[in-house]
């Protein structure tokens, strides 16, 4: 049994060390408000574990990755170069956001997956722009200063199935729109709302990104 052992440890080091650590059983998926062209992949690292490199989406969310503790770092895969520490609740399965820092790489926001705050139908809103933005979904109104989130309930669909959407950004000369249109009703969708400063531009611009969740499976009897 001993050298049965041991002969996996060569084999799955990596496997085996990150489920003593803790982290073996957390899944963790990414979303980047966005990534620089010369980036190149990012790894997940704690310690002497480290993951198989993946390139972080920024128009979806990445596939389910596990994670190799429950604090660990994301670094480049090349020049090894931190971007972010990263520290998990109790929980399985998380969604991580993550916001460039004024420092350099990123500023993580880490989401329950199963939070019941954030349903199937709602909004996460993050302001990473340098003024208050407002807006509707529906009839449901927020008001978001920089660098504050907020998860919005919509109300108010139209009977077609779809909400009347809008932005807005506060200036000192009033509010200025920054987008009107619509979105569909999707029962089984939950969107990400990044607003932030465009570099080229250097205006006010934002990016939604949706998410399927799944059915819930009906517990056994």
């Amino acid at each position: 049994m001993f050298r049965f052992s041991a002969l996996l440890a060569l084999l799955f080091p990596v496997a085996l060390n990150a489920q003593e650590s803790g982290g073996g059983s957390a899944r963790v998926r990414f979303l980047a408000e966005r990534v620089p062209q010369d980036l190149g992949q990012v790894v997940m690292a704690a310690e002497k574990l480290k993951s198989e490199p993946f390139t972080l989406p920024s128009n979806n969310l990445s596939e389910p990755l596990a994670a190799p503790a429950r604090s660990f770092s994301l670094r480049t895969s090349t020049k090894d170069t931190a971007l972010a520490s990263i520290a998990l609740p109790e929980g399985k399965s998380f969604v991580v956001l993550l916001i460039p820092a004024s420092t350099g790489g990123y500023k993580p926001v880490v989401i329950a997956s199963g939070d019941s705050s954030f349903r199937p139908g709602d909004v996460y809103f993050y302001n990473h722009a340098d003024k208050t933005v407002l807006g509707y979904v529906g009839t449901s109104k927020f008001i978001l200063p920089p660098a504050k989130s907020q998860i919005l309930h919509p109300q108010g669909a139209r009977p077609e199935n779809f909400y009347d959407v809008g932005f807005g950004v506060r200036e000192k000369e009033g509010d200025r729109t920054l987008s009107k249109t619509r979105w569909p009703v999707e029962e089984r969708v939950r969107s990400y709302v990044f607003f932030f400063v465009d570099p080229a531009t250097k205006r006010i611009d934002f990016r939604a990104v949706d998410e399927t969740v799944p059915l819930e499976k009906p517990s056994q009897p």
